[in-house]
């Protein structure tokens, strides 16, 4: 008989530096994988950490291993006889309820199939000229011998021009979006504050408002996406289950306010970590200016050692049964995904970039079941902005400030990145 894994006996994830953010973390992976063990961490809480690519990959594919549920999040908002009044947060959770990343079965499956029928390899591949038109006018607008900050002004000018102007946004409503994408970075701080809180709600509830608008705009138009969204949830016949299932979206503007966070919000993360990889390794982007054939896999490398998600939560939605041990129905779980990344034992010199290096076992996205849908659209658009620099022959140089990094943040995210533009 399997015993119980004792996750309190566990080392803390602080006693190997990590307390969230970029800086830490890369310190974080050089000392917990210089040698055998531990195998498994434990956050504050007395949460699983699961760090090793190996068990990443384990527990990712594992059917007992499922979504953290909304109602896992919001213990007290789904009590029967529960208050009101709308307590902080609310707006958060009501953006998140709509969101696949917080589905487990019966509702995940058809949800995930209603995502990726928009939102699949062959649906962005179809979307890459519209991304393209973006990045040419945000390209375009650089000038010889300035700085910018390539955070704002490129990375998340072409992901929110891109969905704005897929969706049907004006272009006050798409400046005001990307604001609510900006203010959704205090989402992913390790220590949110009241005054966070505030921010937050506020910015998802414009969010959740612009995109409803959005979506009706769609449906008058015929937009054969939005269209279909809505024939796939009137097939939805999932009864509502906060604690486990998850709740089954109402609207379509639910669908993507819950599903376009990433898009809006970490697709650009994955764009400027991928342009602050190759600038900090010229001669791997003077190879790819070469030869352009190369840019998928210079940007699956960049992703590898700059992923745009560091951690997610996941729940044990079956008693796990593994080497011996149980892992008990219930348990919440930290898949430190981008260490899966910096694992020695299948990346070896992770910190060294390596276009040729093999791909299998990449963690960038997840894995499994619940392996990130958005995926294609983030690497599309940042494989057009950069063929859109190699297009218009920019060249990107060190500004005299050096980029700066979110601190104590679940994401890997900058800040500030500023560079100097010749052309």
């Amino acid at each position: 008989m399997s015993e119980l894994l004792d996750i309190k006996s566990l080392p803390a994830m602080s006693e190997y530096g990590f307390t969230g953010g970029r800086d830490n973390f890369r310190v974080f992976c050089q000392k917990v994988f210089a040698a055998p063990k531990p195998r498994f961490l434990r956050t504050a809480e007395n949460n699983l950490v699961v760090f090793r690519n190996a068990d990443l990959i384990l527990f990712g594919t594992a059917p007992e291993i499922g979504s953290l549920p909304v109602g896992r999040m919001y213990p007290d908002r789904f009590k029967e006889g529960a208050s009101p009044e709308r307590p902080p947060g609310w707006e958060i959770g009501e953006v998140i309820s709509g969101q696949i990343f917080t589905f487990n079965p019966p509702l995940h499956g058809p949800a995930r199939r209603m995502i990726l029928n928009w939102l699949g390899p062959k649906q962005v591949g179809q979307m890459a000229e519209l991304a393209r038109d973006v990045a040419r006018t945000v390209v375009g607008r650089m000038r010889d011998g300035e700085t910018v900050d390539l955070v704002e002004a490129v990375a998340e000018a072409v992901v929110v021009g891109f969905w704005s102007r897929l969706l049907y946004l004006t272009d006050e409503e798409a400046m005001v979006i990307g604001r609510c994408a900006q203010d959704m970075t205090r989402l992913f701080h390790a220590n949110r504050s009241p005054e966070d809180l505030k921010i937050l709600d506020r910015a998802f509830a414009e969010y959740a408002r612009l995109l409803h608008l959005a979506s009706l705009r769609g449906l008058e138009r015929g937009d054969p996406a939005m269209l279909e969204i809505a024939a796939k949830l009137k097939e939805l016949d999932v009864p509502d289950d906060p604690y486990e299932g998850g709740l089954a979206p109402k609207s379509v503007g639910a669908v993507l306010a819950g599903n376009l966070v990433d898009g809006f919000h970490t697709a650009a993360l994955a764009a400027a970590n991928t342009l602050h990889v190759l600038l900090h390794n010229p001669d791997a982007l003077a190879a790819v200016r070469r030869s352009p054939a190369t840019l998928s896999r210079a940007i699956a490398e960049a992703l590898r050692l700059e992923p745009p998600v560091l951690a997610l939560s996941r729940y044990v939605l079956r008693d796990f049964h593994f080497d011996g041990v149980v892992l008990p129905t219930g348990s919440k779980v930290m898949m430190l995904w981008a260490a899966g990344n910096h694992d020695p034992s299948v990346f070896p010199e992770p910190e060294r970039f390596d276009i040729s290096r093999p791909q299998p076992g990449l963690t960038t996205f997840g894995s499994g079941l619940h392996i990130c849908p958005g995926r294609h659209a983030g690497v599309m658009l940042t494989r057009v902005m950069l063929e859109e620099f190699f297009a218009q022959e920019v060249v990107l140089g060190s500004a005299e400030k050096p980029a700066e990094w979110i601190p104590d943040h679940f994401m890997n995210q900058l800040s500030v990145f500023p560079v100097c533009i010749s052309r």
